[in-house]
């Protein structure tokens, strides 16, 4: 069920009590943590279910508000490689924000559970005007990066990722291929 926190001024004073316990956003004023609250949404979701596709374009950044959600891809292999969980107060999608690139991974909530969905230009006109809060995203983003490198299943299914469903056919060496349909059934 997605649910815009205007339409409930006692939900908008929760969720601006939640955000000054997220790392994140505590030292933001308050009038910024409000513009938060009222622009963003809170989504419910079941466990299996998918929040963000890899490959998306990247039109929120999320806050675990309860419940788990995983970061995982899929290997050119077909596999589905683990990248991390978070939980109530982690945030997630950050790095395809701040890049400009595409979701990069799958997020999928692990169990039920509530997030909310800051949409993107909030993301840049409020959270990215903070240069405290450049320097957290910074952080965050090169220490998901450390963990990932550091091992090296995910670190090969990370640089190869790019092709989850195996469409960029490659070979050893390159190979042209003419189709010739003859009209025939």
């Amino acid at each position: 069920m997605i649910e815009p926190i205007t339409s409930d001024p006692v939900n908008a004073s929760v969720i601006v009590s939640f955000l000054k316990s997220v790392s994140l956003f505590r030292d933001f004023p308050a009038e910024r943590l409000q513009s938060l609250a009222e622009g963003s949404r809170v989504e419910s979701f079941e466990a299996e279910r998918a929040i963000m596709h890899q490959g998306d374009e990247a039109t929120h950044f999320g806050v675990v508000l309860s419940g788990t959600i995983t970061a995982s891809i899929v290997g050119d292999a077909g596999a589905r490689h683990l990248l991390g969980q978070f939980r109530s107060g982690e945030t997630f999608n950050e790095m395809a924000l701040m890049t400009g690139d595409s979701v990069r991974a799958d997020f999928i909530a692990e169990s039920s559970g509530e997030v909310l969905l800051i949409p993107v230009s909030l993301f840049h006109s409020v959270i990215v005007a903070e240069p405290a809060a450049v320097r957290h995203l910074s952080r965050t983003i090169a220490e998901r990066l450390k963990n990932v490198m550091a091992d090296p299943t995910k670190a090969a299914a990370v640089r190869w990722g790019d092709d989850p469903y195996g469409l960029k056919l490659r070979g050893e060496r390159p190979e042209k291929i003419l189709v010739s349909n003859c009209g025939s059934s």
